[in-house]
């Protein structure tokens, strides 16, 4: 083993118990970062193991909490950045990529999140004349940006140490309490005294970014429609939405990425249409339940909405026909395509209550398909893929206005270069200024479907398939609804 530096101190018995790591520091001369800091759990890359008299043992799960506990009071007691606090252990997977890192950072409100590893761990032990405990550690530290998922820093440090022991005469339960020991009150120590005053040197004239540019998480942080602007110059108190993202059924197969598209339509709600967080009811996964999804649509909107209100329903997940009616149904997270009419919620049904509430003006939108063709629909066990129209009687006259991702027997795909319903991002892209064809720096509803529609069908005939957004009533029927802005751009 090529040891990067030794130390070899002559260590008398200490208490075998693991504790966090204690660091004595002295505040330097450089301003704290003025910004907020979360430390991740630090995660130990491989096995993380020690040889004991009886063989090897793992001992990655004792090093994890220590080690960010040192962090944690390291960067505090050095007042590396203006406010400090740790992200909990249960907050974020248990092998989580630096995505969902990033995003519980945001979840708690941090403008930066420390992430350790510890990339390197080798403990043994030697017998002899003078026993010892031998421990080979390489630690990392990076910093990210939540705004943008960026990688703001980044240091990798290493040490080697030995400690003699009278390890002949101690259990194997004590001799894994000092390896533990030893890596997170004596070697990590020494690493976080390298590697923290670098931290703050080189990120001492950092600033978060300004808050219109905040950007929601994403899979690999590139996909420009996540980092959604605020341009709504009005908080609309009138306007209430119900925002379904169904991924994860409790008997279907999985539909791609829709949880994503749910979250970041509300963003886009929020920021760029101007809806109030608290006028948005979000049903992801196994709270999109039958009885969620139609307690929202019909009690939830009846008891809030007033004449004047705006309402905006988006739906992304699976549909599903009825081949003995063609009659097309939303399949909520305890749906069955084999019984649409007692589990499902037909599209006649959510319309009819929607036109009911008689507001001023009522938008669904929806990245589903019904014709039981694949994408995001399904079918019945042996059943097969049918024409199926979405269209319906109450939005000739009424005030609904529905979008929908495909048409017919066409099926609504994903988009996985950008983790997105094929659909939904670029209904997102529109609205982030691409379809302000006009320059007025608002996006209407015609001129957000004149946007969508080719796009996605160029998108989908690259891939050798056919899908066309449909709007309904059709755009020569809205007439003055066609010109209703939907939100305000900075381009």
């Amino acid at each position: 083993m090529k040891f990067i530096f030794k130390v070899v101190i002559i260590f008398g018995l200490l208490s075998a118990c693991a504790k966090p790591v204690k660091v004595a520091v002295t505040p330097g001369s450089i301003p704290s970062i003025p910004a907020k800091v979360a430390i991740a759990p630090v995660q130990v890359i491989g096995t993380a193991t020690v040889t004991l008299p009886s063989g090897q043992k793992t001992i990655a799960v004792r090093l994890s909490n220590p080690a960010a506990k040192g962090i944690e009071d390291y960067v505090k007691g050095d007042g590396v950045f203006s406010e400090v606090m740790a992200i909990k252990e249960d907050a974020i997977p248990t092998a989580p990529g630096i995505p969902e890192v990033v995003q519980a950072g945001r979840d708690v409100g941090a403008d930066v999140v420390l992430l350790g590893k510890i990339v390197e761990f080798i403990g043994q032990h030697e017998y002899g004349f003078r026993p010892s405990l031998k421990e080979h550690i390489v630690f990392e530290l990076s910093a990210w940006e939540t705004a943008t998922g960026s990688r703001l820093w980044f240091k990798k440090e290493g040490l080697d140490l030995e400690r003699h022991e009278k390890i002949s005469e101690w259990s194997e339960e004590k001799i894994e309490d000092r390896y533990v020991s030893i890596a997170t009150e004596d070697i990590l120590p020494i690493v976080l005294s390298k590697i923290v005053p670098k931290l703050h040197e080189d990120m001492a004239s950092y600033k978060p970014p300004a808050k219109e540019k905040v950007a929601v998480a994403t899979a690999e942080f590139t996909v420009d429609v996540d980092r959604v602007p605020r341009t709504a110059t009005e908080v609309k108190k009138n306007s209430f939405a119900v925002v379904i993202g169904i991924e994860t059924y409790r008997d279907l197969p999985q539909a791609e990425f829709t949880v994503r598209d749910a979250k970041i339509m509300k963003e886009y709600l929020i920021r760029v249409m101007g809806f109030p967080e608290e006028n948005i009811a979000t049903l992801l996964n196994e709270r999109a339940t039958k009885g969620d999804i139609e307690g929202y649509m019909g009690t939830w909107l009846k008891n809030n909405v007033e004449r004047d209100s705006t309402v905006f329903i988006y739906y992304a997940g699976h549909g599903a026909p009825n081949p003995l009616t063609g009659e097309a149904f939303i399949i909520p997270f305890d749906g069955n395509p084999a019984f649409p009419e007692a589990t499902g919620i037909p599209l006649k049904n959510l319309y009819q209550k929607l036109a009911d509430l008689n507001v001023k003006e009522t938008f669904v939108v929806m990245d589903s398909c019904f014709s039981g063709g694949g994408g995001r629909s399904v079918m019945a066990k042996g059943g097969r893929p049918m024409a199926i129209s979405v269209e319906n009687p109450v939005l000739a006259s009424g005030n609904v206005v529905v979008m929908t991702a495909a048409s017919g027997t066409e099926i609504s795909s994903s988009y996985p270069e950008k983790r997105h319903g094929l659909f939904t991002y670029f209904f997102l892209k529109g609205l982030q200024g691409d379809a302000d064809f006009n320059g007025d720096k608002t996006v209407s509803l015609a001129e957000l479907y004149n946007y969508v529609t080719p796009q996605v069908k160029k998108i989908a005939k690259e891939r050798q398939m056919e899908q066309t957004p449909v709007l309904l009533p059709g755009i020569d029927f809205l007439e003055n609804r066609a010109n209703i802005p939907l939100g305000r751009v900075i381009k």
